[in-house]
């Protein structure tokens, strides 16, 4: 009963803090919402496949500038759509989630969902370079770092996700905050012995005039 309870009481708060602002962006919370965003009509090559594929893509991602990066990663995506495994150049991709450009940065967060929600390990490697993001002072960027990191959903982490949610309950921007209420009840389904930090963190946000 106090499962529940705790549940209710989470997802009551989030949907009343939501009512504050705008409705917060769900493109990251849904892998098939976030595809239909990107547009790839017209760009074939990126689903031409070939010897040595990969080590063009590696080579692209390791690029410096953000219109080889930004090409590796369509065509990663574009080839994700295809249902091939594309996980081997995770280490490649991840590095790049420090980049400015948030085109580029919303599709290495895609990839970086859809494989760390099967494996694992490669979700710890993922975590150090979200947490560099929620330290940007860039509020767009924290939320949907914020965001991402809740939609992991891999138990191993989910301690430092309640760390990054407890300091987003009070970051300065209501944007972030607002988020933090919107992914409340997700993680706390991912994850429900972290209960009693959730509902401290739903008393804290019932009290946020923004």
């Amino acid at each position: 009963y106090q499962k529940f309870a705790v549940m209710d009481t989470v997802e009551t708060a989030s949907r009343k803090v939501k009512q504050m602002g705008r409705q917060i962006e769900s493109s990251m919370g849904n892998f098939k919402n976030m595809m239909s965003q990107i547009s790839l009509v017209g760009d074939a090559k990126h689903f031409q496949e070939g010897k040595g594929k990969f080590d063009e893509l590696r080579a692209k991602l390791d690029n410096k500038t953000d219109k080889s990066k930004l090409d590796a990663m369509k065509t990663l995506v574009a080839m994700m759509t295809l249902g091939r495994d594309v996980s081997e150049l995770f280490p490649a991709v991840v590095k790049n989630v420090v980049v400015e450009s948030m085109e580029i940065k919303k599709l290495v967060y895609m990839y970086v969902i859809h494989y760390a929600a099967t494996n694992p390990q490669l979700a710890l490697l993922s975590i150090s370079s979200f947490q560099k993001d929620m330290a940007s002072p860039n509020p767009l960027v924290r939320a949907k770092a914020l965001h991402a990191m809740s939609c992991l959903r891999v138990a191993a982490v989910s301690h430092l996700i309640i760390l990054q949610l407890k300091n987003a309950i009070k970051d300065s921007s209501p944007y972030v905050r607002r988020t933090a209420a919107h992914v409340l009840p997700a993680v706390n389904s991912a994850d429900t012995k972290f209960n009693s930090d959730l509902v401290s963190m739903v008393s804290v946000l019932l009290d946020d005039d923004n």
